[in-house]
């Protein structure tokens, strides 16, 4: 799925025993005054913390839990279909909705909420992000951008951190920020942890090209590149991404360029919205098989080769763990 154009926050589930094993959030501290951070290359100054926080899309909503600082989140933007952990729902659901696609957010709907500070991923097509920080900054609003969508940006800068790597950062930043570093800390040193397991844990991958397609209910095919979160994953485990070489986050590859790219396992990702055509495991099978674009690919005809991913588990935030472990189990029974 494409970043639309704005950087901003996707949460964690716990069928592969993941965000349930954070730190719960207590909100005990106030914060450090006079704290800046970094945003996708851009130097976001608080001189107290927030109290208020408007996440936008579902990345955000995990990261704060992981930093301890979950109890700031009063406004949400985005879906409920979201594999949120038992914790992380709790939060979101007591939190104001003010929309349920984040694609729909203005520059208005962050105004009205009262927020301090807007956290995550899409806002609206089409805006520079300098611009729409300066007009909000020039109201009174902080924007902070997920660390994972930065690359997704023309002249945005990653700082040269892996995509884990990103996700660390954006829990201890807003550890930093709230006042919460030791839980930050905690959760991020968990990760890291579980990352490193599901890595030692598998076997006979090595060599293996995967192709990580983005399958939506109607359109093209996509695809990801080096810069996304799915290409570090496959390496975590052994394989390589047939798109590794391409310098993008998310793209429409040909339908030459899929059926050429000769992998030996699919990783097929949805989107489920609670209402499109594409809820299931079963629904996302039948749909790859029947796409035209990938008639001729060898491994469309071996069922062990196709690998079917809740699109959510391969975005930048807490659940990207969890991510790494159910695709390490799946691929252990194949």
């Amino acid at each position: 799925m494409p970043a639309v154009v704005l950087a901003f926050a996707t949460g964690c589930s716990s069928p592969a025993g993941g965000s349930d094993s954070l730190p719960a959030s207590t909100g005990t501290s106030t914060g450090t005054e006079n704290i800046t951070l970094d945003s996708c290359g851009r130097s976001v100054e608080f001189d107290k913390a927030p109290s208020s926080v408007l996440a936008v899309g579902s990345e955000a909503p995990s990261l704060l839990m992981a930093a301890g600082a979950g109890d700031k989140l009063t406004y949400y933007a985005g879906s409920l279909n979201v594999p949120f952990d038992e914790q992380t729902r709790a939060i979101v659901e007591n939190a104001e909705r003010i929309t349920e696609d984040s694609h729909d957010v203005s520059y208005e709907m962050i105004l009205n909420s009262g927020a301090d500070v807007v956290i995550g991923t899409d806002i609206a097509a089409g805006v520079d992000l300098n611009s729409l920080a300066e007009r909000l900054e020039s109201a009174g609003v902080k924007m902070l951008t997920v660390s994972g969508y930065c690359a997704g940006f023309e002249d945005r800068s990653t700082g040269g951190l892996s995509g884990f790597e990103q996700i660390y950062k954006d829990v201890e930043s807003y550890g930093q920020l709230f006042g919460t570093e030791e839980m930050a800390k905690e959760s991020v040193d968990q990760m890291r942890d579980r990352v490193a397991a599901a890595a030692r844990g598998i076997k006979g991958q090595d060599g293996q090209r995967g192709l990580p397609l983005y399958v939506p209910t109607s359109g093209s095919l996509g695809s990801y590149g080096h810069e996304s979160l799915i290409d570090e994953q496959l390496d975590l485990l052994g394989m390589q991404n047939v798109f590794s070489d391409v310098p993008k986050r998310y793209f429409e590859p040909s339908n030459e360029e899929l059926v050429s790219s000769a992998a030996d396992k699919l990783f097929a990702m949805y989107l489920p919205t609670g209402s499109s055509g594409l809820e299931t495991d079963q629904q996302v099978l039948d749909e790859v098989r029947q796409r035209a674009e990938l008639k001729g690919l060898p491994a469309l005809q071996d069922k062990d080769a196709i690998v079917l991913l809740n699109y959510y588990y391969s975005s930048p935030g807490p659940l990207a763990v969890d991510g790494v472990e159910i695709m390490a189990k799946q691929l252990a029974q194949r």
